[in-house]
């Protein structure tokens, strides 16, 4: 059951819809999106419609929730390329805010080629300045950077699943915290993910072994996790100081 609590988005009736754009990397950010911001904003004020980029041409995606009485829209665009989020932002941003769009949201992993080679393949928290430092200095040099937000999931988006940490026993019986602790060693309602793990896709994937499974992110294995996410896994996410990076993400969304 969804909780009003983190319904935060209030929007007058009589104010016009207001519209943002969320570009991504990956199918899994979309889907992992679309499903939160039902527990973001409240459906009878929502409306999303999905996309991905192909060849630079924009091709809608069977993703969408209508609402003909919704006060915010969201478009969320996959461009199915870490390294390509900024530069479609920059492409589109001109185009976006003369149809109405008030705000340009870009998310993308930590985790990458270029981290992992600058890296040595640890969380080095200069690194990490360096390239949100350069996302920052691009994004000052666009036509309206003030209406343009760009966050990181560090190091994967994976590592706000794993703060969730009541989310795979509603996958899996098993998959209690004291479980996950006995047999890896870590308590996941006690540790901060975005600190704790290089590679977090691989700790879910350990997870899940754990019950004889696993996973690769295909689609079925990000819609089944994503979509058990409730308010309270929003909250489990960013209490106690954790995962400030997904709280600043939440935060942008409802703005």
């Amino acid at each position: 059951m969804q909780s009003a609590a983190l319904h935060v988005f209030v929007q007058n009736q009589y104010m016009p819809m207001q519209k943002m754009a969320i570009f991504v990397e990956g199918q899994g950010e979309l889907i992992f999106i679309r499903n939160i911001l039902y527990h973001l904003i409240d459906p009878a004020q929502l409306s999303f419609e999905c996309f991905k980029l192909h060849a630079n041409s924009q091709q809608e995606v069977p993703y969408e929730y209508k609402n003909p009485n919704a006060k915010v829209h969201f478009q969320i665009i996959n461009v199915g390329n870490d390294e390509r989020v900024l530069d479609a932002i920059k492409e589109r941003e001109k185009r976006l805010l003369s149809k109405g769009f008030t705000k340009i949201i870009g998310l993308r992993d930590m985790y990458s080629k270029a981290y992992r080679r600058k890296s040595k393949n640890v969380i080095d928290d200069e690194v990490t300045r360096q390239f949100i430092e350069g996302v920052t200095t691009a994004i000052a040099e666009m036509n309206n950077p003030e209406k343009i937000r760009f966050h990181f999931a560090i190091m994967e988006l994976e590592a706000w699943w794993l703060s969730m940490y009541n989310l795979f026993a509603k996958i899996n019986d098993l998959l209690t915290v004291s479980f996950i602790e006995e047999n890896l060693g870590y308590n996941l309602s006690e540790i901060d993910p975005e600190k704790a793990f290089f590679h977090p896709a691989l700790e879910i994937d350990k997870i899940f072994k754990l019950v004889g499974a696993g996973y690769k992110k295909p689609f079925d294995d990000v819609e089944s996790i994503t979509s058990r996410m409730d308010a309270s896994d929003i909250s489990d996410a960013t209490n106690n100081n954790r995962c400030h990076c997904f709280k600043n993400f939440c935060d942008d969304l409802t703005s």
